[in-house]
């Protein structure tokens, strides 16, 4: 197990875009995947972690609701920020062609960033957790 001391929680699986943060911003600590944000929170609480990276906002899909009702109540407080610049990616398997496409599977925010796209291609979207 982690030294908590060098531990930063995160809310998502391991290569969530929190993750990602984790790794840009503190590189030097052991990212700790959170099932929900409540999680992410209680690991701070309970001494699992040192700091959490929580997505407040959202440049495309705006802020966070989950955060901001939890936030408050919670006896936490931002340290820091952090931007993420995230590019999303259409991937298929070999051979496969964008005319052959008929369904993209993805977590609900990355297809409403990409939903634009998806519109165009007249591709329906499914949705999958992190």
């Amino acid at each position: 197990m982690s030294d908590p001391e060098n531990t930063i929680a995160f809310q998502g699986a391991s290569g969530a875009y929190s993750d990602m943060a984790c790794r840009d911003v503190f590189p030097e600590m052991s990212p700790l995947p959170c099932l929900a944000f409540a999680d992410a929170f209680a690991a701070l609480r309970d001494g699992r972690a040192r700091l959490a990276m929580i997505p407040i906002e959202n440049s495309v899909a705006g802020r966070v609701a989950d955060i901001h009702h939890l936030l408050p109540s919670s006896g936490l407080h931002i340290v820091g920020e952090h931007f993420l610049r995230v590019n999303h990616h259409l991937l298929g398997v070999e051979g496969a062609t964008i005319e052959d496409l008929t369904h993209v599977h993805s977590h609900i925010h990355a297809l409403n960033q990409c939903r634009m796209l998806i519109r165009e291609l007249g591709i329906i979207p499914v949705e999958h957790a992190d």
